[in-house]
This record gives structure tokens, sequence and C-alpha cells, in this order.
């Protein structure tokens, strides 16, 4: 029971400095050393911990895949694909307001880290011309993003769900499609259609498609590089970014994209949010947690809810809540609809969670408050949350 109270202590005083204003990675940063501070980890340990978790491959890879996508960022902005994309928008969509969700969801067929910001400058001229607030932006983006989390197959979660429940890929995502098609809906139904935007003439499509492929073919060669043929991510946002760079080499600024791409508040935050992981890992609290919930003896359904929940709150991350909770749920998911209400608790958690790098990095790209953002995804989170039940009612 300590393990619990410890956690959700950490947990509190970084959503409270973040609810402050402080800086989001050294809020996080502040949350972790507390935590291991209670579960009374050394000075040693703590240092030990950082410096394991900063050097290791897995947080190497994430920065080096997030610094490449600001550097691919950057060059997009200097070389006006950005503009390209908004006309090729307009020739392919009858409301201009429609790319707030097609671009992120294009996005969202990579399981990338940190995905969303990829897409914020894609959507932002249009977002401005359209006038929305930051916080709205922020949303908007991150919610299309993550449209398909819930039934994707490439998606790194649904595989090793099917590989511990014994499922096939096929079987869970079908099932699952609809709450894909759900979330589009609540997304169309709550951000789109409000949105007074003129309709435009009649578009070109094929100019349109044309301008797409072109100003976004780097992209489709990191679809192809880590989707299609399944190559790790560097490799692909590594390709990409080249793709993007080389034809162009003579006419950006390369410093300015080393900049961009290499910002120290940016690789703190990664740090942070690769040392709080650690630190749950280190004090065991993540392998108590599913445990010490269990032994609560709560209602097998709460158990199912409450676990995947927490655990993909506090990690943001789809396939740790998988991989941690889904083999101690094991013995309670008799049924599909079981399955999927783990999964879904878990997804609802990761989505609200304030160590989500997409959440993250689309406030701050923004500039938005963190506070105000949790407000706009409020609503649309637990109307998502509902219809899911309903539907897995069905099931």
């Amino acid at each position: 029971m300590n393990e619990l109270l410890y956690l959700l202590l950490s947990f509190a005083i970084i959503i409270v400095l973040i609810r402050l204003r402080v800086n989001v990675g050294l809020s996080i940063f502040i949350g972790s050393l507390l935590l291991g501070i209670l579960f009374r980890l050394t000075p040693k340990e703590l240092l030990l911990s950082l410096y394991t978790s900063a050097t290791e491959w897995t947080t190497l890879r994430l920065i080096i895949i997030i610094s490449l996508i600001m550097a691919l960022t950057n060059v997009f902005s200097q070389i006006g694909y950005l503009r390209l994309m908004e006309k090729a928008v307009k020739n392919l969509f009858p409301s201009e307001k429609y790319s707030l969700a097609a671009l992120p969801a294009l996005i969202g067929l990579m399981p990338m880290p940190a995905g969303a910001l990829v897409s914020a400058p894609m959507i932002e001229p249009v977002a401005d011309k359209l006038k929305l607030l930051p916080e709205r932006k922020t949303v908007i983006n991150y919610w299309f993003r993550h449209v398909w989390e819930l039934s994707w197959p490439m998606y790194q979660a649904i595989i090793i769900t099917s590989a511990i429940l014994g499922i096939t890929v096929r079987e869970f995502s079908t099932k699952m499609f609809p709450l894909t098609i759900i979330m589009i809906m609540i997304g169309y139904l709550i951000f789109l259609r409000p949105i007074k935007a003129q309709e435009d003439e009649k578009g070109d499509f094929k100019e349109g498609l044309f301008l797409f492929v072109r100003s976004t073919y780097p992209i489709l060669v990191i679809i192809l590089i880590s989707v299609v043929l399944g190559y790790d991510m560097v490799y692909g946002a590594l390709f990409g970014f080249l793709s993007a760079l080389i034809p162009n080499f003579t006419r950006v600024d390369k410093k300015e994209i080393a900049k961009y791409a290499l910002q120290p508040k940016i690789v703190f935050l990664l740090i942070s949010v690769m040392y709080f992981k650690k630190l749950l890992e280190v004090t065991g609290v993540v392998e108590a947690l599913p445990r010490t919930i269990i032994e609560l003896n709560l209602p097998i359904i709460l158990i199912i809810t409450l676990t995947p929940f927490i655990v993909g709150l506090i990690t943001g991350i789809s396939f740790a809540y998988v991989g941690m909770t889904f083999p101690l749920l094991l013995p309670f998911l008799t049924g599909f609809d079981k399955i999927a209400l783990a999964y879904l608790s878990g997804y609802m958690g990761m989505l609200f969670s304030p160590v989500h790098l997409c959440l993250i990095f689309s406030a701050e790209y923004y500039k938005a408050e963190l506070g105000r953002v949790y407000k706009v995804l409020l609503v649309p989170g637990v109307l998502l949350f509902v219809l899911g039940l309903l539907y897995i009612l069905l099931l």
C-alpha cells in the first residue's frame, strides 16, 4: 500500500508544479527525485539511475528520433513545404478545417514517439487562419494523432496484447476498429463541426494529390521504411530527414536546423521522462502496483478497469500498460469484452498522462497552458470512454 501512496504523492507533485507553470521537464525531474527519496534510495543510487537512464539505448534512441523529427520539421518550414501542404489540403478537402484532422491522422499511422510534433507545424497555418486558441490546437492535433492506436495493427501495444492473450492481431484490430470510428466521430462533432470555415471552391483533386505527395514524401519515406518494411524508427526518421535535406541542401540554413533539432529544453524533458520511468523500475513500484490493487479485493471489473488506467497514466505509453498489467490480469480476461475494457482503460490513462510525450510536445509547440488543455480534453475523453463502454457491452 505504501508503494501506491508514494507514487500518488510524487505524481501529484508533478501535476501541481506543471499547474504552477514550472517547466514540464523540471517538474517531472523533481517528481522523479521525490519518488526516489520516498523509496529511500541513496544519493548514489539516484545519480546512478540518472546516469543509466540518460545513457541507455532506449533514451538515446528516443533523443535521436525526436531530434531528427524536429530537424525534418525545420527543413519543412525553411523550404516552404508547409505552405504546399496547406495548398494541397485546399484542393483535396471541401473545407480546409478537415486538414486539422487529416494531417495528424496521417502521422498517426506511424507508431513513433512524439509523432504529434510532426503534425503540429503542418496544421498550424490553417489553425491560425481559423483563429483557434493554443489549447484547442493542442487537443485537436493530439486527438487525431491517436485515433489509430486503438486498432492499427502496427502499434506495439496491439502486437504485445496478441502475444500475451493468444489472439490474432487481425481479430483484435477488427473488433477494436469501431472504437477508432467512435473517436473520429467525437473529434469531428466536438472539434471540427463547430468551426465556421468558408467553404472553398471545388478543388483540383489531381493537383491536390500531387502537391500532397510532393510536400509529404519524407513522411511517406518514414512510413515505407518503419511501417511497411519494418525497420527501426531511427532509420525511418533518418532517411526521412535526409530525403528532405539532400535535394534542398544548398537552400537551407544548416546551423538553424541543428539549433532547432537539439534544443536543450527538449533534450532535458526527454531525459526527465526516461528518468521517471527508470525510477519506476528501480523502486519496483510498477510491478507492485497491480498486485496492490488486486490485494484490495475490489470487484473484478474495477480491477480490470483501474489497473491498466493507472499504469497508463503514470507511464504515458500504450505498450507499458499492456506489458505490465495484462500478464497479471490474464486470469480475469475471460472474454473479448474484458480484454477490450482493459485496453480501453489503459488507453484512457495514457491519453490523460502528463508524461505522454505527444501531449507535452503539442502543448509546448503551441505554447498552451497544460491545465487549460486538460479542460478541453476532458469532455471528449469522458465521452470516448462512455461510448467505448457501450460498444464493449455489445461485445
